[in-house]
């Protein structure tokens, strides 16, 4: 597992508790709580393992002075936490190639520190879907050049910012500024982590107001 371990160090891997068999995701929202994954090993394709014992006592512990009563009191009660790792990828430099095409997380996947999947897949679909009424079968390329051209521009943006909130929110280091410590942060600095700083937040693409 080099390559998740190389990720890990690039801070591409965001960490987070899930509750079986609820699915219950415990999202280390201010960097909290999470896990060195650099010292566990994966099983063949598996991105998920079994926590410490060492590590579930810290997350009880962390639990009652970070969370509200009664999501500690849910954590402290959930009897196998584990660990499930997730990653990004680097935003690719196409959406289309011939007559294939990528919408969705196969287009842009990214860490869910910014919860724009769903939003982003539905513009996917809204604006290949116009490019192809406005081209026809007929011209499939150039429809999908203009969804590729609208479309890669935005997406690749917020791809990188999920990824750039991740690691302010787990406390990693940055190029510029200290490792974020939401006991000693002032206000101002929680203004980037609001959901209305993700590039083209409010942005409607102009093929969708023709």
């Amino acid at each position: 597992m080099v390559r998740l371990q190389k990720d890990v160090v690039r801070g591409q891997v965001i960490f987070m508790w899930m509750e079986s068999p609820c699915l219950l995701r415990f999202t280390s929202c201010l960097g909290l709580l999470w896990v060195d994954l650099l010292v566990r090993k994966f099983q063949g394709n598996s991105v998920t393992i079994k926590a410490s014992n060492a590590s579930i006592k810290k997350m009880q512990e962390d639990a009652g002075r970070f969370w509200a009563p009664e999501l500690a009191q849910l954590m402290r009660s959930t009897p196998e936490p584990f660990i499930n790792a997730i990653y990004d990828s680097d935003p690719l430099d196409r959406l289309c190639w011939d007559n294939v095409v990528l919408i969705g997380d196969a287009a842009h996947p990214k860490t869910p520190h910014c919860p724009r999947s769903t939003n982003m897949s539905i513009l996917d679909a809204a604006v290949l879907g116009e490019c192809l009424e406005k081209w026809g079968s007929e011209d499939l390329e150039s429809a999908l050049n203009e969804y590729q051209s609208v479309r890669l521009p935005v997406v690749a943006k917020q791809v990188l910012h999920a990824r750039l909130v991740g690691r302010i929110k787990q406390g990693l280091g940055l190029p510029d500024r200290e490792p974020f410590n939401a006991n000693t942060v002032c206000a101002e600095c929680y203004q980037e982590l609001q959901q209305k700083n993700v590039p083209f937040f409010d942005h409607i693409p102009d093929v969708l107001l023709n």
